[in-house]
């Protein structure tokens, strides 16, 4: 659940940490007669280069996207991911014992724009074959090795107290403060309690007493929440705190000035927008990939994000593409919206806490009220939205809103007939058990705000956005690709010469 902080703790205005730089010349080298290590630094040079096509001639050969995990998602994010880290170099080797296999410790070299500090990832290959392809691959963001902090660094000293093995009253200690956050804020106290239950019993049984690391227990735990509450939203989590822990770091100008040009490095949340005008002779269809809604509170960025939303505006169809998108700022959704929605404002919904009181409210806005320039889209053109079972919070708030106000021509799922099915939403990050681990070590997500539509009076919450249509099922059996669905079926209905 990492992902979870590190985007509530960067969309909060958090300054990412500013580590000492790794000496090239003292870095791990992997083994040159190794076949795993071999393929690893093949795709490691090819990644570092961050070329489109170079990138995609190594994949052909010797790494098919399909088994790469929610971190890379085929070429754009890859890309992406090459692009924000700079490239990766190896920090620490720490498996070669089969051929077939390697596991390296990799830290992003530009770290002021890649909010991780180190990946672990692993690969397994098929020795069996001459080129040794790709047969497995996983990347996942970790805390900081305790072997990579160097004696006599003064960070040591608070790693080593909080890396220590779990003791069962250090278990206890978490459960109990795990069970306080959910009792004073979940949304739904009654099913908290029954949450709370669960694992109380667990503790009891003993059924946590086999963890002595803390990040295990972390994951053992936010499985049974989820599992007893039904929550996406719920987790509990073990990572490094960021070193400055001030949250209000957007009231200093050299703050915003580097957030901006963090956010434009991020290109606003967008994804690279095409123009389709071959398929539909005559028209223009244009994809909007959004991977995700960054905080849009400051004119730079609203003006930025406008001029993007302005660049589809003479586009004869859209495809809003949801696919990656795993959330961000409500208030950016809504200020999105307001570019191909119509009647502006439109209410879209409420936030509400536990006893029903309304605590936050989301529109779309006038056209008056948008950047000078603005160009709409407006609401009367064909608008498909592409989604997958990755499609999650807010990247679902804004897929439900194209639904519940008919304003989406369908909504296309990639694979899937709906969304994650997560609602909720925080804003109060706790941490438990910071004297007997250090400050914020241990994260508690536990949703405090529901949303309710305008439209339908409830959310998506454990639903999820249900597909219209369904990429590789039914009619469309074969054809995998939501966006290639989504083309095909404008192509069918839009004529050269047609009116939309």
């Amino acid at each position: 659940m990492k992902g979870l902080l590190q985007s509530i703790l960067t969309f909060a205005g958090i300054l990412r940490p500013e580590l000492p730089s790794m000496d090239e010349s003292s870095l791990p080298s992997l083994p040159s007669d190794h076949p795993a290590s071999i393929q690893l630094s093949a795709w490691l040079e090819a990644f570092n280069i961050g070329d489109k096509e170079k990138l995609l001639t190594y994949h052909k050969s010797n790494f098919p996207y399909n088994i790469i995990g929610n971190d890379i998602r085929g070429i754009q994010g890859e890309l992406e991911l090459a692009r924000m880290t700079g490239g990766f170099r190896i920090a620490d080797i720490e498996s070669t014992s089969a051929p077939s296999s390697v596991v390296v410790v990799l830290q992003g070299k530009n770290r002021r724009n890649y909010g991780r500090r180190y990946d672990r990832v692993s690969m397994e290959v098929d020795i069996s074959k001459p080129n040794n392809p790709v047969m497995a691959f996983e990347i996942n963001a970790i805390n900081t090795p305790l072997k990579l902090i160097r004696q006599g660094d003064p960070r040591r000293s608070t790693y080593e107290k909080a890396y220590r093995p779990l003791t069962s009253v250090l278990r206890q200690k978490v459960v109990h403060g795990l069970a306080k956050v959910i009792r004073e804020q979940y949304i739904y106290p009654e099913l908290g309690r029954d949450i709370i239950g669960a694992l109380e019993t667990y503790l009891k049984n003993g059924q946590y007493e086999a963890y002595s690391n803390s990040e295990d227990f972390a994951q053992r735990l936010t499985e049974d929440i989820q599992a007893a509450g039904h929550d996406k939203h719920m987790s509990i989590d073990f990572d490094e705190p960021p070193e400055d822990e001030g949250w209000n770091i957007f009231l200093s100008k050299q703050r915003k000035m580097k957030l901006l040009e963090e956010l434009r490095g991020m290109n606003f949340g967008f994804g690279s927008i095409s123009f389709d005008k071959v398929s539909v002779p005559g028209k223009t269809i244009a994809t909007l990939p959004i991977d995700g809604f960054v905080p849009s509170d400051e004119l730079e960025v609203r003006t930025a994000i406008g001029e993007i939303m302005s660049s589809i505006a003479d586009a004869d169809a859209l495809l809003v593409d949801l696919r990656v998108n795993h959330g961000g700022d409500p208030d950016t959704i809504a200020f999105m919206e307001s570019y191909i929605l119509t009647d502006a404002p439109v209410h879209l919904l409420d936030f509400v806490d536990r006893s029903g009181k309304v605590k936050d409210s989301f529109s779309t806005l006038p056209a008056s009220k948008l950047p000078a320039g603005s160009k709409l889209f407006g609401a009367s053109k064909p608008l498909f939205v592409l989604t997958s079972n990755e499609t999650s919070f807010g990247g679902e708030d804004m897929a439900y809103n194209l639904q519940a106000f008919k304003r989406a021509s369908a909504i296309v799922g990639e694979g899937n007939e709906s969304t994650a099915g997560a609602a909720h939403t925080i804003n109060t990050p706790q941490y438990v058990c910071e004297k007997d681990f250090g400050k914020m070590w241990w994260f508690v997500a536990v949703p405090n705000l529901k949303p309710v539509h305008e439209i339908t009076r409830t959310n998506w919450e454990g639903i999820g956005v249900k597909s219209d249509v369904i990429a590789g099922e039914g009619d469309w059996k074969g054809v995998a690709d939501a966006k290639e669905v989504a083309t095909r079926l404008l192509m069918k209905s839009l004529k050269p010469g047609q009116e939309l």
